[in-house]
């Protein structure tokens, strides 16, 4: 593998170009090892800390009796952290099966909304916490999309936590449906400060967040958003986001409609 640039140069004879053809083998062989140990690391680790997490989930369930009120608090933020960890070693296996080709698509036709309605049912637990609402528009259309129904629980259940996280107390993350030609889109709508400028061309890259010290006490591991752009690219549409009216960011993706919906003949079993 080699790395080649090309750069333009104005000199007395004319606009030039200067050349560089580098051989890149060692960086590639280096990467692939780092790709490796980190996934290494994280497969070991997660067992043990599965094993602690759901550990400490017991203890502060009450179920070797009431604890004392201080060490139920010390508890309660050990449960918290360790699954926080859980969480961000998840990803980052997910994240490194989806760009070593490895993650299994088990695709068929899924009928969005009443798919929709259900991942939204699964989220209104973690959007309680945080006291805010989920809602379905409700002039979201129907419509089918060829796609893996757990990747696509997924790819809806990071967007809609994300925007909860980020959403104040008391108010409502949106989430819509819509025809876009060929395509249907499902948006998520949240009703936080936005995006600053400076962090939009970044914000589908691997453990970038805006505000860090705010991501994590949010318990954001800046991988969300990667993911699900890698998804939705494996799954041949698109990702972006743009600002919403009155304040807060709308997030998208966009899916190939099922062709019957277009004017084609559906193929069974495609």
């Amino acid at each position: 593998p080699v790395e080649i640039g090309l750069n333009p140069i104005r000199t007395r004879d004319g606009l030039m170009v200067l050349s560089t053809i580098a051989d890149i083998s060692e960086r590639k062989r280096l990467d692939r090892l780092k790709d490796e140990f980190v996934a290494m690391v994280s497969h070991e680790l997660r067992t043990p800390l599965t094993s602690i997490a759901g550990s400490l989930g017991l203890l502060t369930g009450n179920a070797v009796g009431n604890l004392p009120a201080a060490a139920m608090r010390l508890l309660a933020i050990a449960h918290a952290n360790s699954q926080r960890l859980v969480r961000l070693i998840n990803d980052i296996l997910d994240l490194q099966k989806i760009e070593a080709g490895q993650v299994v698509f088990h695709l068929k036709y899924l009928e969005l909304r009443p798919f929709l309605e259900q991942t939204l049912d699964a989220n209104r637990a973690f959007a309680h916490e945080y006291g805010v609402r989920i809602r379905l528009d409700d002039a979201s259309i129907g419509g089918e999309v060829f796609a893996d129904g757990d990747r696509l629980a997924q790819i809806i259940t990071n967007l809609v936590s994300n925007a909860t996280k980020f959403s104040p107390a008391g108010s409502e993350v949106t989430v819509g449906i819509e025809q876009r030609g060929d395509n249907i889109r499902v948006s998520v709508r949240d009703r936080g400060p936005g995006i600053p400028e400076e962090f939009k061309s970044r914000i589908f890259e691997k453990f970038a967040q805006a505000d860090s010290s705010d991501a994590r006490q949010k318990g954001g591991t800046g991988l969300g958003l990667s993911i699900v752009k890698q998804l939705i690219h494996q799954h041949g549409g698109t990702v972006g986001f743009e600002p919403a009216p009155d304040g807060g960011t709308i997030f998208y993706f966009e899916l190939p409609g099922a062709p019957h919906q277009n004017g084609s003949a559906r193929i069974e079993g495609a």
